[in-house]
């Protein structure tokens, strides 16, 4: 099938999915649940991971899993999923860039933290290479061939230059180019740059979907079963074929195109296999295993905020902006040590979220401030409301502080995340108390 004709399938889906939004919560969540357990498990299986499916999402969703994995394998899992939130909650803002910086924070969450990976000196010998996570690479990272041949990547000293070419021509093309195709284009051109000393390929595949959701497309997965068809067509693109890539890419989003649109219509989305992984799941999660206190680290601070602390916080705006009207002014301030930011929603504190996560893992605590300023029925233009959020990472437990004795304080160990529900009482509350307050000088000038 001609490449025009999959871009045009893939377009057709697109716009029947649109045309049926908004839909139910829950239609939309059977999607997105299914697509989050098979990238990581397929994305992170690609790349060596030893997690089966189920122990994949006995891990994701529960936060265990079981089998003598190492724990790097479960570390790593655990980050991908951490990155994967941050590029699916980040690229519904279409104002957001792709940087070379938000490549590189990619990279560092996946890998969390240094280590030595085992590597071949130019002269073929193995050696140790120690992986920095984030950083650009300095020694080659070129790969040894099962033929006995080199494949030659970016050497070090171009690396650089050919990332700031690379986003330079992103943004000169995401105007002209097809999404399917620029997702396509970005993936190969960054994968055979190859920037980094390990998690090339799953650092592509979240940018190659942050792309496809950025424009409105449904994300992809590309299975590890079917790696030999990934790499053939990767092959052919280095001999010269890129647009056999591209068709190999638009094939899969067909896929995941169509299985988006059957989700928001409210169909069956399961496929052949699943009903297997489903048992092995059961079986494994029966097993229960012994709970291990989980301790902080950089990973478990990002994991938390992307699934716990940012929603709250969007929750507890989300009903506080209902009061806007009352006031002549009203903003969001966040603070934390040399961190101060003015601001009318949440987005602006995930694209700092580096920092966030800086304060958190310190001792300091960082807060958050919804203020209205200027009651306008009253004529009290010196009248003003805080209601202050303040998050507090400990050594195996984070909390949540408001500036308000009625509201509890919520207290989670990291293996725990603050369920909607929570979220919507604590936003409920302070709303209220705030609207009580606001009724009582309304009434008090009269």
């Amino acid at each position: 099938m001609e490449l025009s004709s999959v871009l045009a399938q893939i377009d057709s889906l697109k716009q029947e999915a649109d045309s049926l939004l908004p839909v139910k919560p829950e239609f939309e969540r059977v999607f997105w649940e299914k697509f989050r357990l098979e990238f990581n498990y397929n994305s992170n299986h690609m790349e060596g991971n030893t997690l089966t499916y189920g122990q994949t999402k006995l891990l994701l969703l529960f936060d265990r899993t079981t089998g003598d994995n190492k724990g790097r394998e479960i570390e790593e899992m655990k980050a991908h999923d951490v990155a994967l939130k941050m590029i699916t909650d980040i690229s519904s803002d279409p104002e957001t860039a792709l940087t070379e910086k938000l490549i590189r924070e990619i990279n560092e969450i996946i890998l969390v933290r240094p280590f030595y990976n085992n590597a071949i000196t130019p002269d073929r010998q193995p050696t140790k290479k120690l992986i920095t996570p984030g950083a650009y690479k300095k020694e080659p990272n070129h790969v040894l061939l099962p033929d006995g041949s080199m494949f030659y990547y970016a050497s070090p000293e171009e690396t650089p230059t050919l990332m700031g070419d690379l986003i330079e021509w992103y943004n000169q093309s995401k105007k002209t180019i097809h999404p399917v195709r620029l997702a396509a284009l970005m993936h190969y051109k960054l994968v055979r740059i190859h920037p980094f000393d390990d998690s090339n390929g799953r650092t592509t595949r979240l940018i190659m979907n942050f792309i496809l959701m950025q424009n409105g497309y449904a994300p992809l997965v590309i299975e590890s079963k079917k790696k030999d068809d990934y790499l053939a067509a990767l092959n052919k693109a280095d001999v010269g074929s890129i647009d056999s890539f591209e068709e190999y890419i638009a094939e899969v989003s067909v896929r995941w195109q169509g299985l988006y649109l059957k989700a928001l219509k409210g169909e069956k989305i399961e496929e052949a296999g699943d009903f297997d992984k489903e048992v092995e799941l059961l079986k494994r999660d029966l097993s229960k295993p012994e709970e291990v206190e989980i301790k902080k680290s950089k990973a478990i601070v990002e994991q938390i905020l992307f699934s716990s602390i940012y929603p709250l916080l969007e929750k507890i705006h989300e009903y506080l902006k209902k009061l806007d009207p009352f006031f002549f002014e009203n903003k969001i301030m966040s603070s934390g040590n040399n961190f101060n930011l003015t601001f009318y929603d949440i987005v602006k504190i995930k694209s700092h979220h580096q920092r966030v996560v800086s304060l958190l893992m310190g001792t300091s605590q960082f807060g958050v401030n919804f203020l209205h300023t200027g009651l306008i029925k009253s004529g009290k233009r010196e009248f003003g409301y805080s209601t202050r959020v303040s998050i507090i990472c400990k050594d195996y437990h984070y909390r949540i502080e408001i500036n308000d004795e009625k509201a509890p304080t919520i207290k989670k160990k990291y293996n725990q995340q603050i369920t909607l529900e929570e979220m919507e009482i604590v936003a409920d509350e302070l709303a209220k108390k705030e609207f009580t307050e606001i009724k009582k000088q309304i009434e008090a000038s009269k």
